[in-house]
């Protein structure tokens, strides 16, 4: 988990569909955590963080925390609260109406992850200040805050088909993305609307 004292932690989006390039830099550790909801490496479909276990072994993986530290159910739902909040935020970004209960109940466990600045030459770094899953969910909390500093967080999106709704990183000119995969949620919904006007 550590190297030279810092964490060594693995800011790697996982597999997208069709494809789609991940969203940059430590956004990419978001954007897996948003997709958590739904496996698309082991068990296809499933939750990854459906039970304490599970939320332990994504952040371990991760190098978030270690493998045998104790996780409870109290941890489960603070981890699946800024999970949800974060996942309404890029639902809004894509033009969806945005869950304010949701986003309410990520403030108020943003409150147990603080996080702090480290300054170095290259600039201020965000590190957590808590331990545990709260310094885990600290260090997500933070990479999204350097995003939306950095104003590259509204272009993190969930796909507007309402069966996916999988966080995907638009990566075109004029941010006009609104699907997953073009190969994937986009052709479906082109198909269904022609289907729409052939039956006019």
């Amino acid at each position: 988990m550590r190297n030279g004292g810092q964490i060594d932690i693995d800011y790697d989006a996982g597999p997208q569909p069709g494809g789609r390039e991940p969203a940059p830099g430590r956004l990419a550790l978001v954007q897996a955590f948003v997709n958590s909801r739904y496996d698309l490496e082991l068990d296809h479909g499933a939750d990854l963080l459906g039970d304490p276990a599970g939320l332990r072994a994504w952040l371990a993986r991760r190098g978030l925390l270690d493998g045998r530290a104790t996780v409870t159910r109290r941890d489960l739902a603070r981890a699946l609260a800024v999970r949800e909040g974060l996942h309404a935020m890029v639902v809004s970004n894509n033009g969806g109406v945005l869950d304010e209960d949701a986003v309410q109940r990520l403030n108020e466990t943003a409150a147990r992850a603080p996080f702090g600045a480290r300054f170095e030459l290259a600039g201020p770094v965000l590190v957590p200040s808590a331990r545990g899953v709260d310094g885990a969910l600290a260090v997500i909390l933070a990479a999204t805050t350097e995003a939306m500093l950095a104003e590259t967080w509204w272009r993190l999106k969930a796909c507007q088909h309402h069966d996916c709704q999988w966080a995907f990183f638009d990566h075109s000119r004029n941010a006009a993305g609104n699907w997953c995969s073009m190969k994937v949620c986009g052709g479906r919904a082109k198909q269904r609307a022609h289907y729409r006007r052939t039956r006019r």
